[in-house]
Parts: structure tokens; C-alpha cells; sequence
């Protein structure tokens, strides 16, 4: 009996030691599990605004209703005796809110440019594509290539695991000090996992994710996610209104 007690003293010890580590794990395993939640419901309400845009000669406004649509599951909640269609018409609005709001939201038109627009007069043509010759250039683009609409998304998912997210917010966002802008046109158009976490210094007018009025103290703890998507034009390519929103 004396011979055991020394040991389950020791366990004990090496448990309290444990303990706070292995519930940290569960606590970050739990925040990155949103974290990838978010993204896949991003990756596809990119897509399903790509596609409105595509049917809607590019318009941004149509291309924002798709993202708004797509981004509805992460916060159709119901609460208290609430429908169905009430909580889908909450993340609808709620959806809406969040990508109106230019310190969680960037939405761009990759492709085509400006300049391919201007290049063909306005308007980019949508018939007889495979019949159109690829070396006529317009605006430093062809028309098949000018068909190929490109929309990146960079939405600022909410952290909402205590103590877990302090520390990824933390580790993600670049200090006054040294500070880091998200770079919308990405070298070579790879997009570094790196350059995903890096925000803007507070107080600065492109900062995502950050709220400018709270200097150095954000009042909630976000971090970028980005997204993009590609759809072939099924209209004539038009002026979309905004190149980047909001």
C-alpha cells in the first residue's frame, strides 16, 4: 500500500499537467472544424454568386445576391418558435448584413478585366465562341479568355471558441508594428495560405476584420477567409456597376 502511494501522487500530478493541454487541443480542434465549415459554405456561395453573375452580363449586384444566398446556411438559426422559412429568411438577411459591411467583406471581379472590357467596346460577346479567332486580342485578351468570369471573396469568419480564439487571432493578424495588407492582386495568381491571415494594421482604411473606431483593441475576433470561383459567361460580358464591393 505505502509502495502505491507515491505513484498515484504522481499521477495525479502528471494528470493536472495534462489536462489544460488536451482541453486546449479540444478547443482548437473545435474552432477549426467552424473555421472549415465556413469555407466550404464560402467556397460554394462564391460559386453560386460567380454563376449569377454569369447569367446576369456580370452585374456585381447579381453576383452579391448569389454570395448572399450561398453564405444563408451559416446563420439560418431557428430561434424560439421560428419556421423554417424564418430562420432561411434570417440567414438571408443576416448573410446580406455581413457581406454589405466593407470590414468583413471583399468581393472582385478577377476576370475579366477593365481594360478587356474597354477593349471590345463595352460589351465582351458571348455567341460563336469557338468560331471567334483566339489571336485577335482586345485589351490584352481574347474573347474566350475574356468569357471566363473569375470572382474572389474574402469574407471575415467570426471566432467564437473561448481562449482559442485570442490565440489564432493572434498568430493570424500582423502586429501594428509590422503590418500586413491583404494583397487582392496575388502574385503570379496564386494565392500563398500565408497571405490568408494577414490583415491590415487597425486604424487603416483597407483593414478587414478589424473595427477601425476600436484602434488597437478589436471589439470581436475575426479572421480572413478567401475564396474564388470560375464560370464561362452564358451573356455578354457589361459594365458590372463595381469591380470590387462593398
Amino acid at each position: 500500500m505505502r509502495s502505491g502511494t507515491p505513484q498515484g501522487g504522481q499521477a495525479t500530478i502528471e494528470y493536472i499537467y495534462v489536462l489544460p493541454i488536451l482541453l486546449l487541443l479540444l478547443l482548437a480542434s473545435l474552432q477549426f472544424i467552424f473555421i472549415y465549415e465556413a469555407k466550404q459554405t464560402l467556397n460554394y456561395a462564391t460559386f453560386v454568386g460567380t454563376r449569377a453573375g454569369a447569367l446576369n452580363n456580370g452585374a456585381m449586384t447579381a453576383i452579391k445576391d448569389g454570395l448572399a444566398a450561398g453564405l444563408a446556411p451559416l446563420f439560418a438559426h431557428k430561434i424560439g418558435s421560428a419556421t423554417d422559412l424564418d430562420a432561411v429568411k434570417l440567414g438571408r438577411r443576416t448573410a446580406r448584413t455581413e457581406l454589405a459591411n466593407p470590414k468583413l467583406a471583399k468581393i472582385e471581379i478577377v476576370n475579366p478585366t477593365a481594360g478587356a472590357l474597354g477593349g471590345f467596346g463595352g460589351e465582351i460577346p458571348n455567341d460563336n465562341l469557338m468560331y471567334r479567332d483566339p489571336a485577335i486580342l482586345k485589351g490584352g485578351m481574347n474573347v474566350q479568355d475574356a468569357n471566363l468570369l473569375k470572382v474572389r471573396v474574402t469574407y471575415c469568419v467570426r471566432l467564437v471558441v473561448p481562449i482559442v480564439k485570442n490565440m489564432i487571432f493572434g498568430f493570424a493578424v500582423a502586429p501594428p508594428s509590422a503590418p500586413a495588407t491583404i494583397d487582392s492582386t496575388y502574385a503570379g495568381g496564386a494565392i500563398a495560405a500565408p497571405e490568408l491571415l494577414k490583415v491590415a494594421a487597425p486604424g487603416t482604411s483597407s483593414g478587414l476584420c478589424y473595427d477601425n473606431d476600436a484602434g488597437s483593441n478589436p471589439v470581436f475576433y475575426r479572421i480572413p477567409v478567401t475564396a474564388e470561383a470560375v464560370v464561362r459567361m452564358q451573356t455578354p460580358f457589361k459594365d458590372p456597376g463595381q469591380w470590387t464591393a462593398p
